[in-house]
């Protein structure tokens, strides 16, 4: 039995004890779903007052109403490029642009679960957050939040009181719905530049991950997975940097970490006209820098897609909400805006099911 395999298994025992032990746990303010656990508190009513009245924070709503119409906007246009892509492809499908669900042993390794959960926990707790701190700063209360389990993805919410709410003027919901996407895509601003600028810095050579026959590293018995520290007595971080060495052409050193532990040099003649090794590389980084590059890269690809799919308008996301304010704004009709979301919504659901490729 495979890892993905158990993890299914562990999830169907896990809901089935859910609907089991239901009422025990609804009465402890619990409420069970099919797949979906929600756990409900009548919460403080107002959350960081200091912040929420604070003069930055008022500037940061109305940059973040910006933010949140840019999100809007962009998850559309997503939506709209992928389904395109699919009915007449300008490109070979391997370099398509895809919206992959993450399904644990599916479509990603099992192995990166904990750093999704986690990264999901932290942008969905300051989602909610924010939208807490927006209502509170334009004197709305907050009624309720609370914590859910969706199949297996943590998730946070808070619901403002609903009459105080429905009263206030346009600005001031857009302010509420905005707060949530713009700090997500803040979040996506800040750990895009660390994914792709800290794994160059913190590499401590390049690994071998594959190797072309009849090319230097084949020829001269590199086995793969062997990890080039220097060449020539010089350190390697970075592809690049193996490269400036390397058109130099000749007969060079390089010093290797090999699959057994042992570090050992191996000379290579590189009389190929393009200088070519003739290898696949990653970088190589010690385990705990593994786990924080997937933490920072997680935290990016989390941000980055609640920002544009909740940010479309999607009937129950917050982009919706925000739609259904533009359009009242504009004298068309709710009815109407429930209609334009239900089609973007069949068309969000089809570019997903395009979208779809299995791990091999």
């Amino acid at each position: 039995m495979n890892t993905a395999e158990v993890f299914g298994i562990s999830l169907i025992v896990f809901w089935g004890l859910m609907y089991l032990l239901r009422k025990k746990l609804e009465g402890k303010g619990f409420q069970i779903y099919p797949f979906l656990l929600l756990w409900r508190k009548n919460t403080r009513s107002e959350w960081f007052p200091k912040i929420a009245r604070s003069n930055w924070y008022k500037v940061f709503e109305k940059i973040g109403v910006g933010l949140g119409i840019i999100s809007l906007i962009s998850g559309i246009a997503l939506i709209f490029y992928v389904i395109s892509e699919f009915i007449s492809p300008k490109a070979p499908q391997s370099t398509q642009l895809r919206l992959e669900p993450v399904i644990p042993g599916v479509t990603i390794g099992i192995n990166q679960l904990p750093y999704i959960l986690l990264a999901i926990g932290i942008s969905v707790t300051l989602h909610e957050l924010a939208h807490a701190v927006s209502a509170t700063s334009n004197n709305v209360k907050v009624r309720s939040g609370g914590f859910l389990f969706l199949i297996f993805f943590p998730g946070a919410f808070v619901e403002p009181d609903e009459e105080e709410y429905n009263s206030s003027n346009y600005s001031v919901r857009l302010k509420i719905l905005s707060a949530g996407l713009a700090v997500n895509l803040i979040l996506a601003a800040i750990f895009f530049p660390l994914a792709i600028y800290l794994p160059p810095m913190l590499s401590q050579g390049l690994q071998i991950v594959g190797e072309l026959k009849n090319y230097p590293a084949y020829n001269s018995s590199i086995p793969v997975n062997s990890i080039i520290l220097g060449i020539d007595g010089h350190s390697i971080h970075t592809s690049t940097q193996l490269e400036t060495y390397l058109h130099r052409g000749g007969i060079q050193t390089l010093t290797l970490l090999f699959p057994n532990g042992s570090i050992g040099n191996v000379s290579v003649n590189i009389s190929d006209p393009q200088h070519l090794l003739g290898v696949y590389l990653t970088y190589y980084f010690p385990p705990f820098i593994y786990s924080l590059l997937d933490f920072i890269i997680w935290m990016f690809t989390i941000n980055f897609s609640l920002a544009l799919f909740n940010g479309a308008p999607l009937i129950i996301t917050d982009g919706g909400k925000v739609f259904n304010e533009l359009l009242k704004r504009l004298g068309v009709n709710e009815k109407t805006s429930y209609l334009i979301q239900g089609i973007i919504t069949m068309l969000f659901i089809s570019a997903i099911l395009l979208s779809i490729n299995p791990l091999q």
